[in-house]
């Protein structure tokens, strides 16, 4: 059902997606996972953000075939879950993405890990900003993804039992919007617990990182203390996975066009605040500067009327089940399709691995309850 309110007025596609001059390629989106600002304690720990190099006249074709092939009539529109559980079906998928197939090579997955983006907010919001107003910068060389590398990674074996997991939820709750109406509270459980984990660490890379966070209550007790309503909360991954999308295509093929589903965090203005930090300059000097991408806009579509965004939905139901495998939730969908899908991923993925696609490749092991 399209979203209504004046939030949504102006940014909507309701006609079928043509590639061409004006509009370069368009590019179809959809997510799976996502969750707001709250980055820890849910069922999926990764949200995944699917595209495809194609308009709607060429979808629909696709589209067309894959209804006829799987034998689905009814269905308004093809969503992932019509494929996972039939091998004949979900098989009819890795045919359309791998070698040969009429969408190699036209597929991107960029995805995000929850909590690994949860300690990178820690590092960003509290360190880096501690470090810049004396003098400092986390974000050469490197340190301040090495500082979320430590916590994310050591911190839930530094942090015996459930200690970690409140650490991240205190903080969590503090920086989202929800801890607006009672900042003072969210303070004083963040501020309690940061004491406790940094008296309980077992590994001495955290317990160093957390004697730093305790200097920057300053920092932590400002977060709400701007009057203006930001375009978007500042622990929200889906909006930047969108520009992230939007500058990596661009790279691909050029001048680009976004046509992600419909969503409610992507009002008009969140819209307009993907393309501009698509087409913005990225750097932090002039030898690592990246130019901003050629994007010709960023709009809105219903995937019942865009063919383009359920061959979207398809691609990111099946890296949502390819993570679901990675963190020891096997399936035989995820089992069959990881090999085609870990070739999408994105090497900007917010993941806190030198290779994403690698690491997806391999499966968690479930530790043996005794």
């Amino acid at each position: 059902m399209p979203l209504t309110g004046e939030k949504y007025t102006q940014l909507n596609q309701p006609e079928a997606t043509t590639d061409g001059e004006d509009c370069g390629r368009w590019i179809a989106c959809d997510e799976s996972g996502w969750d707001g600002e709250q980055l820890v304690g849910r069922q999926r720990r990764f949200m995944v953000y699917a595209s495809v190099a194609v308009d709607d006249v060429e979808a629909a074709a696709l589209i067309q075939q894959l209804r006829d092939q799987a034998g689905i009539r009814q269905a308004k529109e093809l969503k992932f879950d019509l494929f996972k559980n039939r091998t004949n079906r979900w098989s009819l998928l890795q045919q359309l993405w791998e070698p040969g197939g009429a969408l190699h090579g036209r597929c991107s997955v960029y995805v995000a890990d929850k909590e690994y983006a949860a300690a990178a907010k820690v590092v960003d919001l509290l360190l880096e900003e501690k470090e810049h107003d004396e003098g400092g910068n986390l974000y050469a060389d490197g340190k301040a993804r090495a500082l979320a590398r430590t916590l994310a990674l050591e911190g839930p074996r530094a942090l015996r039992g459930a200690l970690f997991q409140e650490l991240m939820s205190a903080f969590v709750t503090l920086a989202s919007r929800r801890g607006t109406s009672r900042q003072d509270e969210a303070l004083g459980v963040f501020v309690t617990v940061l004491d406790q984990a940094w008296a309980a660490s077992t590994r001495k890379a955290v317990t160093a990182l957390l004697a730093r966070l305790r200097g920057t209550r300053d920092y932590a007790a400002t977060f709400h203390e701007d009057p203006a309503d930001p375009v978007f909360p500042q622990l929200e991954m889906l909006i930047p996975a969108v520009a992230q999308t939007a500058r990596r295509w661009e790279r691909r093929v050029g001048r680009v066009s976004v046509l992600t589903d419909e969503q409610q965090m992507l009002t008009d203005d969140a819209l307009r605040t993907v393309r501009e930090y698509a087409c913005a300059p990225v750097g932090m000097t002039l030898l690592t500067r990246e130019r901003g991408a050629d994007v010709a806009g960023v709009v809105r579509g219903d995937s019942v009327d865009h063919p383009s965004i359920q061959l979207a939905d398809l691609l990111a139901g099946a890296a949502a089940a390819v993570t679901e495998r990675h963190e020891g939730n096997p399936s035989d969908v995820g089992e069959g399709l990881w090999p085609v899908i870990t070739s999408f991923v994105e090497q900007s993925s917010l993941l806190p691995y030198d290779d994403p696609a690698a690491q997806l490749r391999s499966v968690k092991e479930r530790p043996v309850r005794r």
